[in-house]
Order: structure tokens, then C-alpha cells, then sequence
């Protein structure tokens, strides 16, 4: 029997970990202070009309994460930015209608068919998007970070060109701008 509990309780927390998150708390931090600044350091904050809205975006096992990253948001913002007050919605990737009117959408990782979906949505409504994982600005993604020795904005040009946004040039200046693999720059 002993040796019952001690397997179920081994099982138990094998399970925890597979299931405990990929996303650094840390991380969410630096995103949750950045992200609202970007839409204020974009175009994007020409359609503000009371509140800077974001969305994030997430599958339902990142569902702690993104619930964390609102979170933290509401604490470095407890009263919003700039005389805006910040409206955060939770959504997966199933349910994008939500983000329609927002200037942001935040994206969790995932497959590559909901990142294509996700910014097919934020192109037909000039969504800016940021990603957790830099690597989906090949996908087509806005912006991320780079964390290197400094936490750097990470910006792909192209597709905020191609979305129709801008970005202020102090923003550019201090970013690391993503430059398409094979030349395709």
C-alpha cells in the first residue's frame, strides 16, 4: 500500500510538471510593463477612444499564464497609462472575435495554424501584434523582445508596414529590428 501512495504521488507530480508553465515570470513582467507603452509609442494610439485595450490571446493550457500576464498589467498600470484606463480581455485562440475593437493582441504560443489565424484577424482589423516567443516574427508577427544582456523591443518592419502601423522613432532607435531569413528583406 506504501508503495501505491508513493507511485500515485509520483504520477501526481509528473503530471504538475508537464503541465506547469514554458512562460518565465519574469518575462511577463518586462511584457506586461512594455506592451501598453507600445501601443502609446505607435499609430495605434490614434484609435484609442477612453481605454488602450488589449487582448490576449491564448490556448486554454496557457489559460494561468495569460490570466498572470493580465495580472501584472493591472499592477504597473493599477490606473491606467497616459489618462487611459487599461481594458484587458482573455481570450483563446478559438474566440478571437473579442479583440475586434482592441490595439493590441498579445499571443501565447502556439501551433502555427492559430499564430496565421491570429494575425490574419489582426490584419483585417490593424491590430498590433506582440508575441511571447520572438520567433513567430518570422510568422508575420509585429513585435516581441529580444532578451539578450538588456531586454530590447524586438520589431519586424515589414509586417507593421504591411498592417498599416507606425512606430514612433525613439521606439525604432532602441529597438533590434527582425530581418527575414534567405535575404527576403
Amino acid at each position: 500500500m506504501l508503495f501505491l501512495t508513493k507511485l500515485f504521488t509520483l504520477l501526481c507530480l509528473a503530471t504538475a510538471t508537464i503541465h506547469a508553465s514554458v512562460y518565465d515570470d519574469e518575462t511577463l513582467t518586462i511584457f506586461a510593463k512594455i506592451a501598453p507603452r507600445m501601443i502609446l509609442m505607435s499609430s495605434q494610439k490614434e484609435k484609442i477612444n477612453e481605454s488602450i485595450q488589449i487582448c490576449v490571446v491564448n490556448d486554454k493550457i496557457d489559460e494561468r499564464s495569460a490570466i498572470s500576464l493580465i495580472g501584472k498589467v493591472q499592477d504597473a498600470y493599477p490606473n491606467g497609462i497616459s489618462n487611459h484606463p487599461l481594458v484587458l480581455t482573455n481570450t483563446t485562440y478559438a474566440s478571437m472575435d473579442k479583440c475586434q475593437d482592441n490595439q493590441l493582441m498579445f499571443l501565447f504560443n502556439s501551433n502555427n495554424k492559430n499564430i496565421e489565424k491570429a494575425l490574419q484577424y489582426s490584419h483585417n482589423h490593424h491590430l498590433m501584434s506582440i508575441s511571447y516567443d520572438p520567433k513567430y516574427l518570422e510568422n508575420g508577427v509585429e513585435t516581441s523582445l529580444f532578451l539578450g544582456r538588456k531586454v530590447t523591443p524586438y520589431i519586424n518592419i515589414n509586417a507593421l508596414r504591411k498592417n498599416g502601423i507606425e512606430m514612433d522613432n525613439l521606439l525604432i532607435r532602441i529597438s533590434k529590428i527582425y530581418l527575414y531569413e534567405d535575404g527576403k528583406q
